[in-house]
């Protein structure tokens, strides 16, 4: 008689496989969803990109950062409510420090669930030469979970 050579998975060799991709789905499925929140309130900064342009101007051409918002409609910022698109709510920029302050959508306007209803405070920074950047805030950088917030450097 011949010996048949086996053909196919045992059973045992297939649970284990299932478990394998059950471990490594539960670790990656949540991960994904942080990222691609994070990668949103990322995209979102590109719609207060005229505001922070008008500041860095308002500072090169007065050398003062504007001491009210108002005075960004000079720089071609007339309403900050226009810049409420997407998952952003409000814009808020605050009276002499030009600190910029983002509120997101609540959860049925279609902000991601960790990211409904938070905040996010952006603050600009003068360096020696005169360049203003961006940063997070240091100590107060919103309700908006660290995990969430854009790569940008802490004040």
């Amino acid at each position: 008689m011949k010996k048949q050579n086996q053909q196919g998975f045992t059973l045992i060799e297939l649970m284990i496989v299932i478990a394998i991709i059950g471990i490594l789905a539960s670790i990656a499925i949540p991960q994904y969803q942080v990222y691609t929140q994070r990668t949103e309130v990322t995209t979102s900064l590109s719609n207060i990109r005229p505001v922070q342009l008008a500041i860095q101007e308002a500072y090169s051409t007065t050398g003062n950062l504007p001491a009210t918002a108002a005075k960004l409609s000079k720089y071609g910022v007339d309403d900050l409510t226009d810049y409420g698109t997407g998952i952003i709510k409000t814009v808020a920029v605050a009276d002499t420090t030009a600190i910029i302050t983002i509120t997101y959508e609540s959860e049925a306007n279609g902000a991601p669930a960790d990211v409904a209803d938070e905040t996010l405070i952006i603050t600009p920074n003068v360096s020696a030469g005169g360049i203003v950047s961006f940063t997070l805030k240091s100590g107060a950088t919103g309700t908006l979970d660290s995990k969430f917030q854009p790569n940008l450097p802490a004040s």
